[in-house]
């Protein structure tokens, strides 16, 4: 028996797939086929063929669609707005010295407990120290904050699960509340990250069919 046949059924590799996508609109499946059979992949079926076609052609269909949302001028605009949005909403979670948070021993710290340091905004060298309880509570009071002056349900419905894409597996599942109190300081950081990037990953309902 033909050693390759060992491997009909096999899932194919990214590279088998790129040879056969490659031939596509070009070559008809018994040419692809003829192609394969000087190479090291497996040895396929015309089937085989036809369902790399058919999922070829309904990725085009996807892909087509998506990227004509992409370049859409008023998707674009609408996009840029919903994310200067989301990131009005991250400064303010961030405020009152929390973007400046740094993670470390200092002369102060508590024992037994995390100490967060901040550095006063406009304050060359004037800082301080948070314990871990310390920092969640002023996290925690930004946030009621950003409730009261924004839609209670973008924040919750948008900025949320938008933030969540950028969180750790082991968060995700968390209410944001709940990642203050427990994980302040990696909610923060990606706090950082966010409003430094100004873009953000996943989708929400506003933002879902852009």
């Amino acid at each position: 028996m033909n050693a390759r046949n060992v491997g009909k059924k096999a899932e194919p590799t990214v590279e088998e797939l790129e040879f056969i996508y490659e031939r596509l609109a070009r070559l008809s499946d018994g040419e692809i086929l003829a192609d394969m059979q000087d190479t090291v992949f497996p040895l396929r079926s015309p089937g085989f063929i036809k369902r790399r076609r058919k999922e070829f052609d309904t990725a085009k269909k996807v892909l087509h669609v998506q990227l004509q949302k992409e370049v859409d001028p008023l998707a674009v605009k609408r996009r840029e707005e919903h994310f200067r949005e989301l990131a009005a909403i991250i400064d303010d979670l961030l405020a009152n010295d929390l973007g400046s948070v740094s993670h470390g021993w200092s002369t102060n710290r508590v024992a037994g407990q995390d100490t967060h340091i901040l550095t006063r905004k406009n304050t060359a060298g004037d800082y301080y120290d948070l314990t871990n309880e310390q920092l969640s509570t002023r996290l925690k009071e930004n946030y009621v904050m950003a409730e009261h002056k924004y839609e209670r349900w973008f924040i919750h419905d948008c900025l949320i699960p938008h933030l969540k894409s950028e969180l750790p597996e082991e968060l995700k599942s968390k209410a944001f509340l709940d990642i203050a109190k427990e994980h302040p300081y990696e909610l923060i950081q990606a706090l950082r990250i966010l409003a430094a990037r100004k873009t953000f990953k996943g989708t929400c309902p506003v933002c879902k069919d852009w």
